[in-house]
């Protein structure tokens, strides 16, 4: 009955390789299971569930919901049984129910971190271990984990990803005939469901006999020592740390393999499994920086490799930057400035660093006001902080915390200790179920002591304290990089509004830096305040991370609910000398060091964009333990992400 009711897989337009992995998957269980990653309505959920049809049984696919907690996935003692005959007994959970079966998570990425990990970790192990609540349990299982998630909404952790051997993101649909196929489909299907599943009802079932036959042919598929070896290659040229690239390469070509029908594993499969299992575990090695070379040598230098039309290993793209993101397509206007900015490290003139040697010339210089441009490209900032043990009662929409009001969502239960204000009666009745035949029952149908009580731990959403601490030296008015510079911080402020964020703004010039806006949440005269910053004089560095580290440990000490994340912009030519302070540049390196003894997440823009670099920002963000990206870059990420690196 349900499976009459599903839309057919076979029926979805467009796709294919989603479709493609799902067969994977469907065919060997040791693929290490399937991420599908697409933006909303792109039938990702649509496809999983209706992969069901290929399926011996519809209760083959589980779904594991958002809010489960750990006794509904792991197993928990048997209420019945403690309570009528005082026995501890295991009532298994939803892993158990999976064994041999597909577990499937729709947004993946919104479920608790701690109990993705110890599912995915249950899966790679084989055995479920339970040891809660006074019982042991233990046992053996096996299942395939197929989740599907929308970048938008955040992005899992890099470890997490390297679990799932399988990748793949939908496709948006661009071509007219495409869309308008979908749309008959669905009304169609509306209309009449039976009688749309009955026109696909003989593709889906030589679809059904081809996986099935194919996962009998699968233990007969070989693997040649040669396609050991070319996997080996694959992902060493990835750069994939591990081992896990290599096996879930040789598993999903094998499966691709018998779905071709053949009992052995041709170069070809491994091509297109390498599609699905090396896009999100591949690193990006980090070259040393090379010396500038004369313009004339860099000009030959900088010419394009020929292309070898017959060398399948360049189809292997690299990563386009250090935070591990796959780039995305980018309109022309969202790339308009960053490829300007681009454009400067390309040239091989010295009219940027002339323009910045005559506006730090002298700390007098003419004083310059850049608009903010607007339609500046900003990727969507992702907050990895990793857990956060404090416990806070701020308000926001960004950052998930700990809580000790009672608000937000109950995710499970703790020995209550000392006063008990937010009961969690469940946990507290399976904590004293098991007593109950030895415990007295004259005044009541269950007796419960002090040591059975159970205090809900709840998390819920917070905002974050966004310090921006922004270079307006002389050198940021070269080349309107300081338009630039606005339209990414305006673009920040946007996010910071809609998450409920607080900013302050924090700008060093001539010979010192001052605390343009205190800490508010007023975005209105963040903006404001961003409109009217000049741009003028020397580059105060050391002075602006000195004031932003006074500033951070006066907010760590006052407002414990919110946690800071600081921002600097800058292009790291200090060159501001004072009488105690002859080397600019160390001081500034120095200054970064302290910020290690302070917990505070930080991230660092380079807007160095001349054709000498000298690359102080990079170090500046090394010596602070910061997060680290190039203004010229930013429009090629789908994600800022930052993570806490101290």
């Amino acid at each position: 009955m349900m499976k009459a009711t599903l839309f057919p897989f076979v029926a979805i337009t467009g796709q294919e390789k989603v479709k493609r992995a799902i067969l994977i998957a469907l065919v060997n269980p040791k693929v290490g299971g399937l991420l599908i990653s697409g933006e909303k309505g792109s039938a990702k959920s649509t496809l999983v569930r209706s992969a069901v049809e290929f399926l011996p049984d519809s209760s083959d696919l589980l779904t594991l919901p958002l809010n489960a907690g750990e006794e509904m996935i792991f197993g928990t003692v048997d209420l019945e049984k403690a309570m009528i005959h005082g026995q501890k007994k295991f009532l298994p959970g939803l892993i158990t129910r999976a064994n041999g079966k597909i577990i499937y998570i729709d947004e993946i990425n919104l479920l608790r971190q701690e109990l993705l990990t110890a599912v995915l970790d249950t899966n790679s192990s084989g055995i479920n271990r339970v040891e809660r609540e006074g019982i042991s349990y233990s046992e053996r299982v096996s299942y395939t984990v197929i989740g599907t998630m929308n970048p938008e909404e955040g992005t899992l952790p890099k470890p997490v990803l390297d679990r799932f051997g399988l990748f793949v993101e939908t496709e948006h649909l661009t071509e007219m005939q495409e869309r308008v196929e979908v749309i008959k489909n669905l009304l169609c299907y509306s209309q009449n469901v039976e009688e749309f599943c009955r026109l696909y009802q003989e593709e889906t079932l030589h679809m059904t006999e081809k996986i099935n036959s194919a996962r009998k042919m699968l233990i007969e598929v070989e693997i040649s020592e040669a396609m050991v070896i070319l996997a080996a290659q694959y992902s060493a040229k990835a750069f994939c740390e591990g081992h896990r690239a290599e096996l879930f390469l040789l598993e999903a070509a094998s499966a691709i393999a018998a779905l071709a029908g053949r009992t052995y594993v041709l170069p070809g499969d491994l091509e297109e499994a390498a599609f699905f299992v090396l896009p999100h575990r591949m690193r990006q090695l980090q070259q040393p920086e090379k010396q500038q070379a004369p313009p004339e040598e860099q000009s030959e230098q900088e010419e394009p490799p020929k292309e070898d039309p017959n060398d399948k290993e360049n189809d292997l793209e690299e990563p386009s930057s250090n935070n591990e993101q796959l780039p995305s397509e980018d309109t022309p206007k969202e790339q308009e400035t960053s490829e300007n900015l681009e454009d400067d490290n390309n040239e091989p003139n010295h009219q940027d660093n002339k323009d910045e040697s005559k506006e730090n010339d002298s700390s007098a210089a003419e004083e310059k006001t850049a608009d903010i441009d607007y339609n500046f490209y900003m990727p969507k900032m992702l907050l990895a902080l990793g857990k956060d043990r404090k416990i806070r009662r701020g308000s926001g929409k960004r950052s998930t915390t700990r809580t000790d009001l009672k608000q937000g969502r109950y995710v499970r239960s703790a020995q209550a200790k000392g006063e008990v204000s937010d009961l969690a009666f469940d946990a507290t009745i399976r904590a004293a179920a098991p007593y109950q035949k030895i415990r007295s029952h004259e005044w009541c149908s269950i007796n419960i002591t002090k040591d059975d009580l159970r205090n809900k731990v709840r998390e819920k959403r917070i905002g974050n304290t966004f310090i921006f601490l922004v270079d307006a030296s002389g050198s940021m008015g070269a080349r309107e990089r300081m338009r630039a510079v606005k339209g990414a911080i305006f673009q920040m402020l946007q996010e910071a509004y809609q998450k409920r964020d607080r900013v302050g703004m924090i700008a060093f010039r001539r010979q010192q830096a001052e605390v343009l806006l205190p800490v508010t949440r007023s975005i209105d005269l963040a903006q404001k305040c961003l409109q009217q910053m000049p741009t003028g004089g020397k580059t105060p560095l050391s002075a602006g991370l000195q004031e932003a580290l006074a500033l951070l440990s006066t907010l760590n000490k006052k407002d414990k609910d919110t946690e800071a994340i600081l921002i600097v912009v800058t292009d790291g030519r200090a060159n501001a000398v004072t009488e105690n302070d002859t080397d600019p540049v160390e001081t500034a390196l120095k200054m970064a060091d302290k910020f290690n003894n302070i917990r505070v997440t930080s991230l660092v823009i380079d807007t160095e964009s001349s054709y000498i670099k000298l690359g102080v920002a990079r170090k500046i963000a090394q010596r602070m333990g910061a997060n680290y990206y190039t203004l010229s870059k930013l429009s090629k990420e789908q994600i800022l992400r930052i993570v806490r690196n101290n």
